[in-house]
């Protein structure tokens, strides 16, 4: 009787705790939607704040187009916002060589959410070795607020090299639970861009006794890059990594996971 007088007194008082915490929650504003408004860029959002432009050169006076996406964050409004945008100082490509900005002010039009910023990639005046990178800023939005996080983009221009690494794959990897063998297929999901059918090279199977956890992955000039792709096995985390493609043929790639997970994986391509 005690234990049950005492379960109902405890159901009684979180009742109480949270009808008072319904009550608090709406006394200090959390069923109220934001009514800010500001402006970002998109892509500014994406890891490093960065997005890649890759281009294939195909002559000298090759020019090739591109845009990045200013945002207005709110409800729409009756009026334009007009938005100043620069080069920031940090940026490495040069004007006129690397890039043209075809202009230093966009237009939000009234009651819409964005607007494109339009830009050319010199690309017949990129040279093999180079990677330069724009950093674009926005320098002034009027009335409007302007995003404190989101507030700068960084538009890496790389030139394209070959590149076709589809097929399967033995594995070797040295990670936890010493050295790992295995086979992995690697699909082609657009150009320079990648899926392989277990970023772990068979630890997860192998040593955890769980599934192959795929990912995604890019490669230019034989740089391979794994940013952020998800621990879909054990979930939680995520897995980033480099790479590069050897001179035989033969990819090596170093990966790691937010559990502390860490490998080095060589591929070998099946004929």
């Amino acid at each position: 009787m005690i234990q049950v007088v005492k379960n109902a007194s405890a159901m009684i008082m979180l009742a109480l705790l949270g009808l008072v915490g319904v009550s608090c929650m709406e006394d200090s504003g959390f069923n109220i939607v934001w009514n800010g408004l500001e402006v970002e860029f998109e892509e500014a959002s994406r890891p490093n704040g960065a997005v890649r432009r890759v281009v294939t050169q195909n002559s000298a006076t090759q020019v090739d187009q591109t845009s990045v996406r200013i945002n207005l964050v709110g409800a729409h409004i009756n009026e334009p916002v007009e938005v100043t945008i620069g080069v920031d100082p940090s940026s490495t490509a040069v004007r006129n060589v690397h890039f043209r900005l075809l202009v230093s002010q966009v237009t939000i039009a009234p009651n819409t959410s964005f607007v494109e910023v339009p830009i050319e990639i010199l690309t017949g005046n990129l040279g093999s070795e180079e990677e330069p990178n724009l950093v674009l800023a926005i320098l002034d939005a009027g009335n409007t607020k302007i995003s404190a996080n989101y507030n700068k983009v960084t538009v890496e221009i790389r030139l394209s090299c070959p590149s076709d690494l589809a097929g399967r794959y033995s594995t070797v990897t040295a990670g936890p639970g010493g050295t790992t063998n295995y086979e992995v297929t690697i699909t082609e999901i657009e150009p320079f861009t990648y899926r392989i059918s277990d970023i772990t090279g068979g630890v997860y199977s192998q040593v955890f006794g769980g599934n192959d956890n795929p990912a995604i992955f890019t490669e230019l000039c034989g740089e391979i890059t794994i940013t952020d792709q998800p621990d879909v096995v054990f979930g939680g985390g995520a897995f980033n990594g480099t790479g590069r493609v050897n001179a035989d043929g033969t990819l090596r790639i170093t990966w790691s996971n937010d559990a502390e997970d860490s490998g080095v994986t060589t591929l070998t391509r099946i004929p």
